[in-house]
Parts: C-alpha cells; sequence; structure tokens
C-alpha cells in the first residue's frame, strides 16, 4: 500500500490553483492546511477544495500540524522564508514556486536549511514534465541534430518571470549543461517592478556552457515569437523547436521541417494540473529513497546564478564568470549605484493587479462561484489593463 502523504500550500493566491489541481490526481496526498495572512484568501481555498484548517504563517501552523509537503506559493521574495521555516519544522519536502530566489545568497540559504534537515527541495519548474522538452531531451541525446552548437530564448515580462522557465528548460534539453561565463547587457529606463522585484526593461545575454553550446537570451526586445516555454537549439547536423507540446525537426533526413508526433494524451497541454502532479509524484519517489528529482533546487540554483550572472555583467561591463562572486540582487545595486536613471518615473509593479489589498472580497467571491479564473478576477477588480499579461 502507498504511503498517504499530508500537504500545506503556503500562499492562497493564483499559482497555487494548479498546486492545489496537481495534488488532487494522487490518491495517496491529502490536503490538510492553508497558509496565507489574509484571511478571506485563506477562505476561499478552504471552502473550495475542502481544507479543514488554515493559518497566518507557516510557523504557527508548524505549531499543530507538520505536513509531509509543503508548496511555497508566496511572492518571489517570500521564498526563502517560506522554505527554511517549513525544513526547520521538519517537513520532509518542498515544492518552491519559480524562480527559486532573488539573489545567488539567498537561493543558498533554502538549499543549505533544506540539506540540514534533510528536506527534498524542488523548485517548480514543472514544464520540465511536458512531453515537448521530454522528447527534445532525448532525441538530443540521442544525436538527433549532432552536436549541439548554439540556443536562443525569446521571452517578455522580465527575465525573472518568463526567463526562469525557459533558461531552465534549455538546460534541461541539453541535458543540465553547467555554465563557464556569461556577457550580459540590461536597460531600465522605467520603474518597472514584478510581484514586488524590480525589472528591467530589457536585456539580452549569452552564456557558455561547459559542453560548448552557447545560449542566447532576448527579454523584452521583441514581443512577436516571444514565449516562456519555447525554444531554438541549432546543432552541427540539424535544428530543433521545442515548446512544452510541440516539436519541430531539420536534419538531412527530414526533407525540410518536420512535426514530431508526440502521442499527446488527455490532459497532455495543461501545464498546471498535470504537470504539477508529475512533479509531486517524482517529488514523492524521490523522498522514499529514489533518484534527485529533476527540478531539485540544487538545478533550479543554476538558473537563478545564469540570471544573476548577466545581471552582473551589465553591472560591471565584463564577462562573469562562474562560479558567481556577488551573493545579492545585482539589478538593485545597479539601481542603488545609479547606473540606471530613470526616464519615466512612476512605480509600475507589472502583477500589482494580484495585490488582494482593498479589493471588494464578496464581489470576488461572487465572481468565483461563478467560476472565472482567479487572475481574471483580480484584473477585473483591480481594473488592470490584460496588457499586463497573467
Amino acid at each position: 500500500m502507498a504511503k498517504s502523504y499530508k500537504v500545506a500550500i503556503a500562499g492562497c493566491g493564483s499559482i497555487a490553483h494548479a498546486h492545489v489541481e496537481g495534488y488532487q490526481q494522487l490518491e495517496n496526498v491529502e490536503i490538510v492546511a492553508v497558509v496565507d495572512p489574509h484571511a478571506p484568501a485563506r477562505q476561499i481555498y478552504m471552502d473550495t477544495y475542502g481544507i479543514a484548517a488554515g493559518y497566518e504563517t507557516i510557523e504557527s501552523m508548524l505549531e499543530s500540524v507538520v505536513p509531509d509537503i509543503v508548496s511555497i506559493c508566496t511572492w518571489h521574495l517570500l521564498h526563502p522564508q517560506g522554505t527554511i521555516a517549513a525544513a526547520r519544522g521538519g517537513v520532509a519536502g518542498v515544492i518552491c514556486e519559480k524562480p527559486m530566489a532573488i539573489g545567488a545568497g539567498a537561493a543558498d540559504s533554502m538549499i543549505e536549511a533544506c540539506e540540514a534537515s534533510g528536506t527534498k527541495l524542488v523548485v517548480s519548474h514543472q514544464r520540465r514534465f511536458t512531453p515537448g522538452w521530454e522528447k527534445a531531451r532525448e532525441l538530443i541525446a540521442a544525436g538527433a541534430i549532432g552536436q549541439p552548437i548554439f540556443a536562443k530564448n525569446q521571452v517578455i515580462e522580465g527575465l525573472m518571470n518568463w526567463g526562469t522557465h525557459t533558461i531552465d528548460g534549455t538546460r534541461f534539453v541539453l541535458g543540465d549543461p553547467a555554465p563557464v561565463w556569461v556577457f550580459g547587457a540590461v536597460e531600465r529606463k522605467t520603474d518597472r517592478y514584478e510581484r514586488g522585484v524590480a525589472i528591467e526593461d530589457a536585456c539580452m545575454g549569452l552564456v557558455h556552457f561547459d559542453n560548448g553550446v552557447q545560449l542566447l537570451v532576448e527579454s523584452d526586445l521583441e514581443h512577436e515569437g516571444a514565449a516562456p516555454g519555447e525554444f531554438q537549439i541549432e546543432g552541427s547536423a540539424g535544428w530543433l523547436n521545442a515548446s512544452e507540446t510541440s516539436l519541430r525537426l531539420f536534419t538531412a533526413s527530414t526533407a525540410g521541417w518536420s512535426d514530431i508526433d508526440l502521442q499527446l494524451q488527455e490532459g497532455d497541454k495543461d501545464i498546471g494540473g498535470n504537470t504539477n502532479a508529475n512533479q509531486v509524484r517524482e517529488l514523492i519517489a524521490w523522498i522514499e529513497g529514489g533518484p534527485q528529482h529533476r527540478g531539485a533546487g540544487t538545478e533550479a540554483r543554476v538558473t537563478v546564478e545564469i540570471m544573476m550572472a548577466l545581471y552582473e555583467s551589465a553591472r560591471r561591463h565584463a564577462v562573469v564568470r562562474f562560479p558567481l562572486v556577488e551573493r545579492n540582487y545585482p539589478l538593485d545595486l545597479m539601481i542603488a549605484e545609479g547606473k540606471l536613471p530613470l526616464k519615466a518615473p512612476g512605480k509600475n509593479d507589472i502583477r500589482a493587479f494580484l495585490k488582494r489589498d482593498g479589493i471588494d472580497e464578496g464581489e470576488f467571491t461572487r465572481l468565483w462561484s461563478e467560476g472565472v479564473p482567479h487572475h481574471l478576477i483580480m484584473r477585473q477588480l483591480t481594473g488592470a489593463d490584460d496588457s499586463t499579461g497573467g
């Protein structure tokens, strides 16, 4: 008989629904608690999903119940705090939302706390479980395009948002090579933020990996063709274009671009519940003595370090080699040092519409009961422009 696992959700916002949907697919998992300082947010989750208990903080929850697994679905800057609290409280596994942390030092604090307690730390790069990425990794390992040479990412809405998934995905498909050096450039003329974290208006960078592959990262330079889970890889004998649910190949034997049949099953296009369920299954296997999770915190830390190094390169106007020395957030340092003077003052957080402060909670509950998705309710109640993203 499979062991049963008790789970808690910390952060009752939009993304946490995908975590719940994933847990609900596993018969041996029960969500026993939610954590959020905002009482109406907790209550929505408790009522919707039949969760028995709600708490303001992880610490207060741990005084009453110690779950086996905790999902950290809070905003970026709170990821270390929640992860460390769960680890110190004796939780067996943590699934933390991306980006893992803002700064290499913060990421290391999470890993160190989990290693000290024996907690298995996973970062929710759940797209590693999508059929397009898995097949692309398989084909590249089999030499379908020869020796990989060059890869390209094109994203929008900040390097720390879409870029997190796409850089991580490129590494996954390439077999998780280690970065050797980066060279980056950043523009920030507006006071732009994302979930309380300062972000750039645009950036680009070149990453050189230890297997010789180079990755070009572009963020907010071109919107057309940009996607959080799509990338192109050039090899010595062909090209590959991958997304989460599609894969195209160009080699001498394909006679042009050829679509690879991924034999998609029902649910394979669900980047939320289905992929989250798969990452939970792999975490449970890891907890029970199986191999390290493909989304382990140590792998996610590499993605954080690459992004921080791109910012640090722009800050120093120099090539940055690994390991990265700077432990803090280089973009914050650039702003504090006056290296990114604003031409259009006025703080603009592209996810400000997700804040629950001051909204009509009664109207939220009504719209939610009618089946309107969480993020669309928040846009409507805050009057956010659809161009601000999801």
